[in-house]
């Protein structure tokens, strides 16, 4: 925090490519990699943005599921020595659930997964055929990008190095 009591925030919507989870991650990792250079400390990616929002049935392939989590785990590595706080999403399996989450991450280790609420279901919105709200979820311990994460729909503040307190909704 500066001086005059502000924080370095930034939203980005990078360039992707549909279930491309490698190129994906390079994108985001180009942006981040430049978000640490400028010190932000908070920088917040699209939905889905590992995958690709309109990955539609494919969001039901174990591969594409697999790619998500290994582009996590290489997003980590690469980010382990970055002050730099990301949200990044993407689909994740929890049980019979599959999951539309925003997962918090900072030095290489996750702080905390997000799961979406709210799932639309009109118009060219068509959530729910592949995804399920965190009303459905039990608080469920997990194994992400080899880290033990209690994931609940219970909501949850995260927090800067300087303090500043922060919480996460996605999308409606």
């Amino acid at each position: 925090m500066n001086n005059f009591g502000f924080i370095k925030v930034a939203s980005t919507t990078p360039t992707l490519e549909v279930a491309n989870c490698k190129y994906n991650i390079n994108e985001i990792l180009k942006i981040a990699e430049q978000a640490e250079k400028e010190h932000v400390e908070i920088i917040a990616f699209p939905e889905l943005s590992i995958t690709g929002y309109t990955c539609q049935d494919l969001f039901r392939q174990t591969a594409l599921i697999n790619g998500a989590e290994q582009a996590l785990c290489y997003y980590m590595e690469q980010t382990k020595q970055f002050d730099l706080i990301s949200i990044i999403g993407l689909p994740l399996k929890v049980g019979d659930l599959l999951l539309n989450v925003a997962v918090v991450l900072q030095k290489g280790k996750i702080l905390g997964v997000i799961p979406k609420t709210y799932l639309p279901n009109y118009g060219e919105f068509y959530e729910k055929r592949w995804f399920a709200s965190s009303q459905d979820l039990r608080p469920t311990e997990v194994v992400i990008a080899g880290q033990k994460i209690l994931i609940s729909a219970k909501p949850k503040l995260f927090s800067t190095a300087s303090g500043v307190l922060f919480g996460i909704e996605i999308c409606e």
